[in-house]
């Protein structure tokens, strides 16, 4: 018989299982700034982010608009004028370009520098005159309130965003502190890391890229890179082209910049190199250009003289298209005439923060849920989703992890261990398997039965490589003979089934899921197919990295740790690391003692090992040292141990012999870290059953729905 299922209807819970239109729905009502983060958690989240659809959507709401300010050449010091770029409130698809009441209240700066964040504009003192002085505008109550000044004066400085915090580099005279950050959350100033080398920080615009603030200087034709986690600064080319700081800008951490003669170029950031942007054959060669996202298209701006004392302002859409060969752009039909400002005013700036919307919003945070609302729907989230949602906040990462969670899906019986027996007299014969499972009448007791078989139809693809993920257990075929075989059991349904075959026959590899792709790593002859992937969305198999150092894949177990597949091998007590981002391997040593490759898991991102003479042992990746688990010891020396996360426990199966057969028993220990490391808290002993004398304990899977 297969695994209980609750006898409670589930109702659907996963964001991604839910009709498109009504996840673009949901996602359009969620602050702009919070899109590079969602489209850091999955694929699957960067592709609705990103789709056409979800800007459409947020059209309709209004939920975006521009910023353009212009200077008035004739004043000394020039003075500022601000119109905005919106949706029209009778058409949601025509713009609306009026004037803006924003009257900077500090007269002694009139080039302050400008960044934009959600509904707010920040105004950052300090360009011809010595000043401190943050100003922060409100686009939804059109008011501006002083915000708190910075550490130390500053003059002639760049100012760029990175996450949640504003960083403002160079222009400090004194030199005691070159770099700080606004943190916009906590709204406190704080230093950030000293600058490695001395820079000139007065350029003609700066951007944020790949986490770092790009200063590009109209002067010596570069960009000086000041990479916020660690101070050390970088420079690459700009054209030696005429380009104007409005005709800059950041979409997808892709670098824009315009140029009079090429027109709209992007920077390639792995060449190294300048590309233009296909496809805009037809856009207009213009000057005095301002360019920003407007709903999910790049809007280009530009002036053209009427005659008179004013000139036009005009604007076209461009979408932009990544493949692989290069960067190409649509632009709409035809432009758009916007308006027209008198013929002394020059284009300074354009932003694009969220504009206020009349109608009240209902409250969608998740985090807003009280908590044990908020436990009851993640129970019934497919735990293999839990380490994707601890990376969206602080309070997920409090969630998942929590105890409670645990109880709650403990009462639903949503996880099990499959356990497998080989009978070591008859090693050609395919392993036995039992599951431990909540029991029916009593959800805190445990039941240890004999499951379905999930027995390969191929005799000889004897001992493949293992692997659990969600409800599925995935049979890769190929340890002694040579074989692309792959098979599937769904344990919710106890069927084996084929699936697709990989692209190179293997032998002694490695296996290990990382996020929603299972990669094979090892075990052919030739050079080619060293890795692949098998996307478990789309169960499709794919080449993946080769390995950029020549590595002996024959492990005793695999297991994935920090994102990467690591090989433990038995022979020379050593680690083998595969990244699949980019193929880079890496290594770390074992202690040198027995331990059983169902003695090992990994649980919340840490890596844990059973010894014969240490007992259980976990690595510090930060320390790289393995270090014992303290707490533990009552806990009984045993052999032959089997070990996997349960319900958010890590249980240690072992053996001992008692009349005719093996007695098998259990023993949950939960994991708590803390100043000393980890520690860990042993339930008693429990008694699951026997198996027959002869059988040997050679996979512990931890099953979930």
């Amino acid at each position: 018989s297969h695994r209980e299922k609750s006898t409670k209807p589930m109702s659907p819970s996963r964001f991604s299982s839910l009709p498109k239109d009504i996840v673009w729905q949901v996602l359009a009502r969620v602050p702009k700034r919070s899109y590079p983060l969602l489209a850091c958690a999955s694929k699957n989240f960067r592709l609705l982010v990103r789709s056409p659809e979800i800007h459409k959507i947020r059209s309709l709401l209004r939920k975006d608009s521009l910023y353009i300010c212009f200077m008035d050449k004739t004043n000394r010091p020039q003075t500022p004028h601000w119109f905005t770029l919106r949706r029209a409130e009778n058409n949601p698809l025509e713009n609306e370009y009026v004037s803006v009441d924003l009257a900077f209240p500090d007269h002694d700066e009139s080039n302050a520098s400008i960044i934009a964040y959600g509904p707010e504009i920040f105004f950052i003192c300090g360009a011809h005159v010595h000043s401190s002085n943050l100003w922060v505008f409100d686009s939804r109550s059109g008011q501006f309130r002083r915000g708190p000044s910075m550490n130390v004066t500053r003059m002639y400085k760049s100012v760029g965003l990175v996450g949640s915090k504003i960083y403002v580099v160079g222009g400090n005279m004194a030199g005691d502190i070159e770099a700080e950050s606004f943190d916009l959350k906590t709204e406190a100033w704080e230093p950030a890391p000293s600058l490695e080398e001395e820079m000139t920080w007065l350029s003609a615009a700066t951007v944020s890229l790949d986490r770092k603030v790009c200063a590009l200087m109209l002067v010596g034709a570069c960009a000086v890179c000041y990479d916020t986690r660690d101070g050390s600064c970088t420079e690459f080319k700009i054209k030696i082209e005429e380009w104007w700081k409005t005709g800059a800008c950041v979409i997808d951490n892709v670098l824009y910049v315009y140029y009079g003669r090429p027109g709209l170029m992007w920077y390639d950031t792995k060449m190294r190199v300048w590309r233009v942007v296909t496809g805009l054959g037809d856009l207009k060669k213009v000057r005095s250009v301002g360019m920003v996202e407007y709903y999910g298209k790049l809007a280009v701006l530009w002036k053209e003289h009427s005659g008179g004392a004013t000139k036009e302002i005009w604007c076209r859409m461009i979408s932009l298209e990544r493949s692989e060969d290069g960067i190409s752009g649509t632009a709409e039909e035809s432009s758009q005439l916007l308006g027209s400002v008198p013929r002394c005013f020059r284009l300074h700036r354009v932003l694009s923060p969220p504009r206020k919307i009349n109608k009240p919003m209902s409250p969608s945070h998740f985090s807003s849920l009280p908590n044990d609302i908020a436990w009851e729907v993640l129970a019934r989230v497919p735990k293999c989703k839990y380490p994707l949602l601890a990376c969206l906040s602080k309070n997920f990462t409090y969630l998942v992890r929590s105890p409670e969670i645990h109880k709650i899906r403990s009462l639903l019986r949503k996880d099990s261990l499959y356990i497998s027996f080989r009978n070591k007299n008859y090693r050609a014969q395919n392993p036995r398997w039992y599951t431990l499972r909540r029991a029916e009448n009593n959800p805190s007791e445990n039941q240890f039965v004999v499951s379905v078989n999930p027995a390969l139809p191929n005799h000889y693809h004897r001992m493949p490589s293992i692997v659990a993920h969600g409800p599925e257990i995935f049979f890769i075929c190929g340890p002694f003979v040579q074989s692309p075989s792959f098979w599937v059991f769904d344990s919710r349904t106890d069927v084996l089934r084929r699936g697709p075959t990989m692209n190179a026959n293997r032998t002694y590899k490695s296996v290990g899921v990382v996020g929603r792709k299972l990669y094979v790593v090892g075990g052919v002859r030739s050079n080619e197919n060293v890795a692949e992937s098998f996307d478990l969305t789309t169960e499709t198999w794919e080449p993946a990295p080769v390995p950029k150092e020549e590595k002996t894949w024959l492990a005793s177990v695999t297991v994935s740790l920090d994102r990467k597949v690591c090989a433990l091998m038995l022979v020379g007590a050593y680690t083998v690391c595969y990244d699949p981002w980019d193929g880079s391997c890496d290594s770390f040593a074992l202690p040198e003692d027995k331990w059983w490759k169902t003695g090992v898991c990994v649980m919340e991102n840490v890596l844990y090992v059973y010894y014969a003479r240490f007992g259980l042992m976990w690595y510090d990746t930060e320390l790289r040292l393995w270090r014992v688990v303290n707490g533990l010891s009552d806990v009984k020396k045993v052999r032959s141990v089997g070990m996997a996360e349960y319900y958010g426990k890590v249980a240690l199966l072992w053996k001992e012999h008692g009349g005719c057969g093996k007695e098998i028993w259990c023993r949950m220990i939960a994991m708590g870290k803390c100043e000393e490391g980890v520690k860990g808290t042993a339930e008693s002993a429990q008694l699951l059953g026997s198996v027959p004398d002869g059988y040997r304990m050679d996979n512990c899977l931890s099953v979930s729905d």
